[in-house]
């Protein structure tokens, strides 16, 4: 059974100084730095899904703390349904006062629970945010463009020979629209 630490790239030395520290009580092999890179926020965690990569069943991932993993509710809990579906084992060292004599399973269920939860509750207030809209007259999607307009793409593409880059700057359309009505028949 392998135990990595992972602690996350963090704008303070001192924080990552504390999650360092809070690690060391754990017989951990290696210790995973994350390395903060203001350029590819999008992709930063880098290091974390190779430390993932590298654990196998019955192996440990060990945080300091939730926050360490940089995750928001719903990301965190698509990440531990991954590890629990590869059979790794997440321990965090500080839970916080409210859950300090909880062990990982269950504190793991209930953030699953939670996240559930807010995709629950993100998905109806999406839906009555549309039927809002379409109470009020709001229609989605694209505009629609005339009958005329499309008779007018049909008859400049296959009589005048225009591109269908001109046409759609003749028509005040996007490329993609004219080539949709181009390909109907």
């Amino acid at each position: 059974m392998k135990k990595i630490g992972y602690v996350y790239a963090s704008s303070e030395e001192a924080y990552v100084r504390e999650q360092v520290e809070g690690l060391k009580g754990f017989s951990i092999e290696t210790v995973s730095i994350e390395k903060e890179d203001m350029s590819e926020i999008s992709q930063s965690d880098i290091v974390l899904t190779q430390v993932i990569e590298s654990l196998g069943a019955g192996d440990q991932l060990v945080v300091y703390e939730l926050r360490c993993l940089g995750k928001s509710i719903i990301q965190l809990a698509e990440f531990l349904s991954e590890l629990k579906a590869k059979d790794i084992q997440l321990v965090v060292v500080k839970k916080g006062a409210a859950y300090s004599d909880i062990n990982d399973g269950p504190y793991v269920e209930m953030i699953l629970k939670i996240a559930e939860m807010e995709k629950l509750i993100i998905r109806e207030r999406t839906t009555k945010g549309l039927q809002e809209a379409r109470r009020k007259g709001r229609v989605g999607g694209r505009p629609k463009i005339s009958e005329e307009t499309i008779e007018q793409i049909r008859f400049l593409y296959n009589n005048n020979r225009y591109t269908l880059r001109q046409i759609a700057e003749e028509c005040n359309i996007s490329l993609g629209t004219a080539y949709k009505y181009v390909q109907e028949r």
